[in-house]
Formats: structure tokens, C-alpha cells, sequence
């Protein structure tokens, strides 16, 4: 009996047959049916399928109606119909691991941010590495157990990485296999049962002032002014290190001191309108930034404007080198600047919902985590506690 198949290469150039279906025929047992075998994504094992006549009395219309049915499962079948997955899903129930793996990342790309795409890319790297190095990559997905997530899962939290990370890797695994699932490559998600990590509280630092005049002057003495204007914007204005890498000149308003951060930068989503001061202003004018082409990025390439978009990690090199140069505690991050200036509002009085609006938080709830801790400050020096 002949079947379909394909013919295809792995990636060790070996020529594979793969059997896609044995064609359907009549069956004249006791009863009369007929049987055919698709091939199961999930497995890649052909599954016998039988439709039965027995709803038709007379035997030799039995027959007839079995042949008829046998022509037209036939003609389906070199057409490249399968009933587990659909119509023609030969495209799709070949695709191996990892290009299906490619394949979806490919399909967030368009409606992701810059920076969470590239997030995406560096979570596909490590996925089909992995794969290879377990000698799984030209897998089907469906072959993909939970005994394969849950060593994948611990592999990649082997090498120390925070909560944070582990679990931005758990979501991007599930999001992952939900999206085989809809396609029909797999028959279930094999990470949906496991569970992340416990975050541990954040440890919020903030940096006194005359350590922020250290660092300012430590900017100043080298001619870093644009690095400058970088920590301003995140001290005074609370704007997160992101969403500064992300400003483009379209963004400011020289005519009303104005900057928007707009829904795509902004990790809320949320537009937020800023009224700056002279003290960052001052910088913009100086570079005559408003001759230049609205599509620059505000800091780039040596944090001057320019078409490349800067990662944060090239804004923490400048910030590391520079604590190590001054002998800073190692808990003074760039992000704490923004902590710092949260918290120094608030301790200022000036209203929550502000500073809520201003850091660009979700909600007050968050904003007022800050107020904690500098509750906690007052009493601790009020008592003479060291803090």
C-alpha cells in the first residue's frame, strides 16, 4: 500500500522519510468502514481513524458509500488534509522546535517595544541553544514534555539569577507554548504548572546630597555634561533609565520647556507631559538640539543625539565606572536616583498623586511604598538610631 510522505534534511544532512498518511480503504468485516492513518503533530505517530457505515441498512449501499467516502478522503489526503489539525497544516505540523520558537518571536516582534523585542531575542538565544545542546532542536513541539521544562527551568536558574529574571523567563516559555497550542503544534502547555519565584523586596537606597555632589562635579570635571542632563531627568523628573535612552528630539517642546514621553516609551504605556527647568533645558539649547533631525535619539552614541538607540547597560558602565572612581557604595545604582527623588518629595510634602504621576507608577499604592520608608528615617533619627 503506498502512503504520502515527505522527504526532508536534519541538520546532520541525513535524508529523512517522514510518512504523512496511509491512504483510506474499504473495510468488510462483519461490518463495513473505512480506515486510514494521519500522521499526530504532537507524537509524529500515525493514528488510525475509521468512519463507520452502520447508519445505512443494505449492505451493498454499505459499500458504495464506503468507496464514494474512500475517493474523497483520498483526494484530501494527497491534498495535504489532516483531520487532527485541520486543513493543510503540512507547513505547520513540520516546523521543528526551535523554528517554531523563531516563528513566534518573529510575530511578537511587531507589536513589541524596541527594548522588549530585544528582551525576546536574548530569551530565544538561550531557548534553542539550550535545545541543541540537548539535542532536541529538530523535535516537533509536541514531543516536548514537563520532564523537559522542569530541566530547562532549573538549568537556567543555575547560574544565579535574580527572581526577577527567573521569572521573566518562566512567562516568556509559557506565553511561548500558549501560542504552539492555538496553532495546534501541542496538545498542552508544559510550563503552565510551574509557579515563579518570590520576588524579594526591593531594597530602595537613596543617595545623600553631598554624594550627589560628588558625582555631579565627578561629570562635570570631564566634560560629561549630556551624562549630566541623564541624571538630572531621572532625579528631578523621575523618568526611569529606559525611557531616557528612548527620548527622541520630536519629544521636546523648545517653545514651552515641555517633554512628552509618549505610550510607547513609557513602561505604564501612559503619555506623561513634563515641564522641565533650566537646569536641563540649558543643555538642549546649548547643543542647538532643535536644528537637529526630529527622529535622534536625545542620548545616543556617547550619550550626544544620534540614530542608534543606547542600551541601559551603556548607561550603567559610565555610572559603575564612576562609583568605583569615588569609592561609592556599590548599593548606589542610577536607578536610585529616581528613589531618591521620590522619596525627597514626598518627604518635601508635595502630594502623592503628584509624585504618582510624575514617576509615571501604576498606582498610589506604589508611590506610597516611599513614604514608608521615609517614615521609617524620621523615626529611626528621632530616637537616635543609626540608620
Amino acid at each position: 500500500m503506498l502512503c504520502g510522505f515527505t522527504l526532508f534534511y536534519f541538520q546532520s544532512n541525513a535524508l529523512c522519510l517522514c510518512i504523512d498518511f496511509k491512504p483510506a480503504e474499504v473495510k468488510r468485516n462483519k461490518e463495513v468502514y473505512v480506515s486510514f492513518h494521519v500522521l499526530d503533530p504532537t507524537n509524529e505517530k500515525l493514528k488510525r481513524i475509521r468512519i463507520r457505515c452502520n447508519r445505512i441498512k443494505n449492505r451493498k449501499e454499505q459499500e458504495r458509500y464506503a468507496s464514494r467516502i474512500c475517493l474523497e478522503i483520498n483526494r484530501k489526503l494527497y491534498e495535504g488534509w489532516n483531520p487532527l489539525t485541520g486543513e493543510n497544516p503540512a507547513a505547520k505540523k513540520k516546523v521543528s522546535l526551535t523554528e517554531s520558537a523563531i516563528r513566534y518571536v518573529r510575530a511578537k516582534e511587531k507589536v513589541l517595544r524596541k527594548d522588549s523585542a530585544r528582551s525576546y531575542r536574548t530569551k530565544l538565544t538561550f531557548f534553542v541553544k539550550w535545545c541543541e545542546k540537548e539535542k532536541i532542536a529538530n523535535w516537533l513541539c509536541g514531543r516536548f514534555s514537563t520532564e523537559y521544562a522542569a530541566k530547562l527551568l532549573d538549568d537556567y536558574g543555575s547560574n544565579e539569577r535574580s527572581a526577577y529574571s527567573y521569572n521573566s523567563m518562566l512567562q516568556f516559555l509559557k506565553g511561548m507554548f500558549k501560542w504552539f497550542l492555538s496553532e495546534g503544534l501541542v496538545k498542552n502547555n508544559p510550563f503552565e504548572l510551574f509557579k515563579g519565584k518570590r520576588k524579594e523586596d526591593k531594597r530602595r537606597v537613596t543617595i545623600p546630597k553631598q554624594d550627589r555632589i560628588r558625582i555631579l562635579n565627578y561629570f562635570h570635571k570631564r566634560g560629561m555634561t549630556e551624562y549630566v542632563a541623564a541624571i538630572r531627568l531621572c532625579f528631578k523628573y523621575l523618568i526611569r533609565p529606559k525611557e531616557i535612552l528612548m527620548l527622541q528630539i520630536k519629544d521636546l517642546n523648545f517653545d514651552n520647556n515641555m517633554l512628552r514621553i509618549p505610550p510607547n516609551v513609557s513602561k505604564n504605556h501612559k503619555e506623561r507631559i513634563i515641564a522641565l527647568g533650566y537646569d536641563v533645558m540649558k543643555y538642549f539649547q546649548t547643543l542647538q538640539m532643535y536644528e537637529y533631525p526630529q527622529d535622534l535619539y536625545i542620548f545616543s552614541t556617547n550619550f550626544k543625539p544620534g540614530e542608534r538607540l543606547y542600551t541601559t547597560k551603556n548607561l550603567f558602565s559610565v555610572w559603575q565606572k564612576m562609583r568605583e572612581r569615588l569609592s561609592m557604595p556599590e548599593t548606589y545604582h542610577f536607578y536610585s536616583l529616581k528613589d531618591t527623588g521620590i522619596t525627597e518629595m514626598l518627604e518635601s510634602g508635595m502630594p502623592s498623586k503628584y509624585v504618582k504621576d510624575l514617576a509615571g507608577h501604576q498606582s498610589l499604592a506604589m508611590t506610597e511604598r516611599y513614604l514608608h520608608i521615609s517614615d521609617a528615617k524620621r523615626i529611626l533619627q528621632a530616637t537616635k538610631i543609626k540608620f
